[in-house]
């Protein structure tokens, strides 16, 4: 046991004394923070008339968002909020949010309206012409809606039950909190995934080809440990990386979200960021749940990548194969027709990452229990890391050393 902590603690010093990890590190971290900040930068037109800058809205925004805090939406607020919006007049061909109406009346309202709009999918235009505010009929709405979308997605009758039962354990009504900083997290974090995944494909793709690369593989793998203890120390080290590194993002991402956008919200209802789910959790909770299917991601990327880089033997090619898989989750989509061919596309590692996916609808059933994706990831993720590094190491104890 002494040998493989020497080995995990001189492979630990080999990977964190190369340049290209810290620099990588240091690039992404700096792009989520940019990527955070530029909602506040730059100014907000309306059909080209300077309305407002957009870190001045914000503050105006958030301050009214506030006001809210601790209120129930329930019939009051609902009469409050359409009766502000209907003091807007109708002008044809001039956005309604640019009228002195709406900056006086309605604004102040305006994450209310959004919140009835989006947890029950009502048009704008019914809401500010023909909706007459009524609680029951919001809440009732919200699961007619429901019910659309999950018979789009295909979910079988098991899947719709059990999304009711969830969707019933979410109290009602709604008790709004102002959420800022934990929507900028959860909004940032298909772009935190992919970075994690890109500092991992970058930092591991040469873990073992390295060894071919330099011709040290002769010398290591004739050493008495070259062909046990340091293919899973070099595992262990991949593994180790991948964990820190996305608590790391985590850390910065949560700390720059919260500092610029607030640290309300914790306890407020997870429907105000994300209105399709039906996850009786809350904001804070599902920024934990986020991250935590974000590592198990990071894990078994950083296994692939580790095994790649001995099967090509080429850190060049195991980078390349590794981008590649990153940027089909960019371009490519399964439409949702192909109901089981969408749902493992949807949860491959790569593609996993976005709140629409670990937050989604399809779900795993086992035993008659259904798990949902960010309960079920991470198992599927365990048990095929475990397959893949026992794959590598027959492939990796096997290798011969040839002329070169």
């Amino acid at each position: 046991m002494n040998n493989f902590g020497t080995l995990y603690r001189y492979e630990c010093q080999k990977l964190l004394g190369r340049k290209i990890v810290w620099i990588s590190f240091s690039l992404c971290i700096a792009a989520i923070v940019i990527s955070l900040s530029a909602p506040l930068l730059g100014d907000y037109y309306i059909d080209g008339k300077l309305i407002d800058s957009n870190y001045h809205m914000y503050l105006t925004d958030s301050g009214y968002a506030k006001a809210f805090s601790g209120r129930e939406i329930s019939q009051g607020l609902l009469e409050e909020t359409i009766t502000a919006y209907r003091k807007i007049p109708e002008t044809p061909g001039i956005h309604y949010s640019s009228t002195e109406e709406y900056q006086r009346y309605a604004r102040p309202y305006s994450e209310i309206f959004n919140f009835i709009r989006n947890a029950a999918g009502i048009p704008t235009s019914e809401l500010m012409s023909s909706w007459q505010p009524r609680e029951d009929d919001l809440y009732g709405r919200r699961k007619l809606w429901l019910l659309s979308l999950w018979d789009d997605l295909g979910l079988s009758k098991g899947e719709i039950d059990f999304w009711q039962e969830r969707e019933a354990r979410i109290k009602t009504p709604y008790v709004y909190e102002a959420h800022g900083g934990y929507d900028a997290i959860i909004s940032s974090c298909q772009t935190a995934g992919l970075l994690v995944l890109t500092v991992i494909a970058i930092c591991l793709s040469g873990m073992f080809s390295e060894e071919h690369t330099r011709k040290t593989d002769q010398i290591i793998l004739c050493s008495p440990l070259g062909r046990t203890k340091l293919y899973w120390a070099k595992i262990a080290v991949g593994v180790s990386f991948a964990v820190i590194n996305t608590a790391l993002f985590f850390v910065f991402t949560s700390t720059a979200a919260l500092c610029l956008y607030g640290t309300e919200g914790f306890h407020a209802a997870f429907q105000f960021i994300y209105a399709q789910n039906s996850d009786p959790v809350t904001c804070g909770q599902a920024v934990v749940i986020a991250y935590g299917n974000m590592t198990s991601a990071a894990v078994i990327t950083s296994i692939i990548v580790i095994v790649l880089s001995e099967l090509l033997r080429s850190n060049i090619a195991a980078l390349a194969v590794s981008t590649g898989l990153l940027i089909t989750a960019m371009i490519i989509a399964v439409p949702e027709q192909y109901r089981v061919l969408a749902q493992i596309w949807a949860w491959l590692p790569w593609c996993f990452l976005t709140p629409w996916n670990i937050f989604g609808q399809y779900t795993l059933s086992i035993l008659g229990r259904h798990l949902t994706p960010w309960q079920a990831v991470p198992l599927i993720y365990f048990i095929l890391s475990a397959v893949i590094a026992a794959v590598g190491r027959p492939v990796y104890e096997r290798f011969q050393v040839s002329g070169r």
